[in-house]
């Protein structure tokens, strides 16, 4: 088993270089300005904790009555994007905005607040520039932990401080896909507080890679698991297409839970690793968070 694990990342890189159905995004630009959503977007900026980064930037959408009904407050969705992705592919490419006005038209999703945010490593500020996306082989090799063992300081802090959440494990969801998923599925982990609703998207679970940069982060899932399911999350589950190159593994996982009986649900879609089950799941995901 340990030998599939480790085979596992350098099929991803492999993958990722060659594909073009895998996660690219454009630069952030001017996205509050977009048309035609019931909701706002907005692209907000806070000071990073990272070493070299001074600041990043997430996309915020709230739901249409936020600026109506000034006393109510909201549960969060954060939805994490893969590689050559960054805090507005989920929009370009995934349709998630108006997938959301559509299903809370039809009553089948609540009100919460959307963050997308941006989960790329950068070597410095320099580098950044304003949140631009990275190709997909420097995506894979960078994963090192920092941006995700911040998350809870950076992203979660900076949302609950400027808009009106409420701040506590039944009102937050995470979710992720491809290296997305591997984020979510750890930070989710690493704070087993944090998160009632997790789904994790074509995702892998054990990035060799990772642990050597961070051991802190991206070590003894099952302990960290263990905590994380000593009070069950609402929710947890595993989507992943049938033809996925992460389905031999995620299956493995699976039955890992199912063997600690850890409550979660595994959905199987056709096709592969691609927007078009990616989207699918989001819109499940939509329809069973804060429910």
């Amino acid at each position: 088993m340990r030998h599939f694990v480790l085979v596992i990342p350098i099929l991803f890189l492999l993958v990722s270089c060659s594909n073009a159905r895998y996660a690219t995004g454009p630069d952030s630009a001017d996205i509050e300005a977009l048309p035609g959503y019931e909701g706002t977007i907005k692209a907000v900026t806070f000071k990073s904790s990272e070493r070299d980064l001074d600041e990043r930037r997430i996309t915020v959408y709230l739901p249409k009555d936020y600026y109506r009904n000034t006393q109510k407050r909201y549960p969060v969705m954060y939805v994490l994007h893969g590689a050559r992705g960054n805090e507005v592919t989920w929009i370009e490419r995934g349709d998630c905005l108006m997938t959301l006005d559509s299903l809370r038209a039809a009553g089948a999703a609540e009100d919460f607040i959307l963050v997308l945010p941006n989960m790329n490593n950068y070597f410095g500020q320099k580098d950044y520039k304003d949140g631009h996306a990275v190709n997909a082989v420097r995506a894979f090799w960078t994963v090192d932990g920092e941006a995700e063992s911040l998350f809870m300081k950076d992203v979660v802090a900076t949302v609950d401080a400027n808009f009106r959440t409420i701040p506590q494990k039944s009102a937050r969801a995470i979710a992720g896909m491809s290296t997305g998923g591997l984020q979510a599925l750890y930070i989710s982990a690493n704070s087993p507080e944090a998160f009632d609703y997790i789904a994790l998207f074509s995702a892998y679970a054990y990035d060799e890679f990772a642990q050597i940069r961070n051991p802190w982060f991206y070590e003894a899932l099952g302990t960290k698991m263990k905590a994380q399911f000593s009070v069950p999350p609402a929710y947890y589950s595993i989507m992943i297409g049938r033809a996925d190159i992460f389905y031999p593994h995620m299956l493995m996982f699976d039955k890992s839970l199912t063997r600690r009986g850890y409550r979660h649900e595994m959905v199987v879609a056709d096709g592969g690793h691609e927007w078009y089950n990616w989207r699918k799941f989001l819109i499940l995901f939509y329809q069973k968070a804060f429910r």
